[in-house]
C-alpha cells in the first residue's frame, strides 16, 4: 500500500510536492472601512498523504484550500467581494464564521489511479464513481445551496465523504467530467445569520486554470448570494 500511495502522489493532478493552488487577489480593492470581522476556525483538515492523496480515503482528491494558499486573507477577499456588489454593506456589522474552499477532482483522480493501476479496487472505485454522472447535464456553472445542511437527496452517494460537510456534493448535480469548486460561507449582518454552499463546475487543464477557476467560483458566489441579503 505505501509503494502504491507514494505512486499516486506523482500521478494526481499537480502531485504530492506541489499541492498547493495558491489563490492570488491583490487586485481586488479594499473597503474603505473594516466592516467585516473575522471569526473562522482555524484550518481542519487531514494531511496530504492521510486524505487527499490516499486513495483509499473518502477525501482522495479532494483539495483544501488552506489559509495560507489565500491572498490576501480570506476576510479580505470575502469583504471586497460583498462591497463591490452590496456596496451598502460597509454600514452594517458583518461577522464571518465560516469561509472555506474546496477543490474536488476526486473523479479524475480516480479516473487516472484506475488507468494507471487497473483492475482490483482502485479500478472498481474509479468505475462506480465515475457513472454517478455520466449521464448528469446542467446548464450553469453555478449552483447555489441556501440550506446546505439539509440532505436533499437521500440514499444518493456523495463524490467524496457523504454529509461531511466539506468538499464533496451530490453527483446528480454536476454534469459528467466536471471538476468542482465547493465553497462554505456562513456569516451574520446585523446578527441576521447566512448560511451557503456553492458548487461551481469547470475543466481545467492546468494549475493555473485551477486557480481561476476558484477566483471565478468565490466572485460568482458572492454576486450569487448578494440579492438575498437583507440590507
Amino acid at each position: 500500500m505505501r509503494i502504491l500511495l507514494v505512486a499516486l502522489c506523482g500521478i494526481v493532478m499537480t502531485g504530492c510536492a506541489n499541492m498547493d493552488n495558491q489563490i492570488s487577489m491583490g487586485d481586488l480593492r479594499q473597503p474603505s472601512l473594516q466592516f467585516v470581522v473575522d471569526k473562522t476556525q482555524p484550518d481542519n483538515y487531514s494531511g496530504y498523504m492521510a486524505a487527499e492523496g490516499n486513495i483509499y480515503s473518502c477525501r482522495f482528491g479532494i483539495h483544501y484550500e488552506t489559509k495560507d494558499e489565500f491572498s490576501p486573507p480570506k476576510a479580505q477577499i470575502f469583504a471586497a467581494l460583498i462591497e463591490k456588489v452590496s456596496p451598502t454593506i460597509i454600514s452594517h456589522d458583518v461577522i464571518l464564521e465560516r469561509f472555506d474552499v474546496y477543490y474536488n477532482h476526486r473523479l479524475k483522480a480516480l479516473h487516472i489511479a484506475s488507468a494507471t493501476f487497473g483492475g482490483g479496487i482502485i479500478g472498481s472505485m474509479a468505475e462506480f464513481s465515475a457513472s454517478q454522472n455520466k449521464d448528469v447535464f446542467t446548464f450553469d456553472k453555478l449552483l447555489i445551496d441556501t440550506n446546505p445542511e439539509k440532505e436533499r437527496h437521500p440514499g444518493e452517494n456523495h463524490v467524496g465523504c457523504d454529509d461531511a460537510h466539506e468538499g464533496e456534493y451530490y453527483p446528480s448535480e454536476i454534469s459528467g467530467g466536471h471538476d468542482v469548486v465547493v465553497t462554505w460561507l456562513k456569516f451574520t449582518v446585523d446578527n441576521h445569520p447566512y448560511y451557503f454552499r456553492t458548487y461551481y463546475q469547470f475543466q481545467p487543464d492546468n494549475k493555473e486554470q485551477i486557480a481561476a477557476g476558484v477566483k471565478e467560483a468565490l466572485q460568482m458566489s458572492i454576486k450569487g448570494i448578494a440579492p438575498r441579503l437583507k440590507l
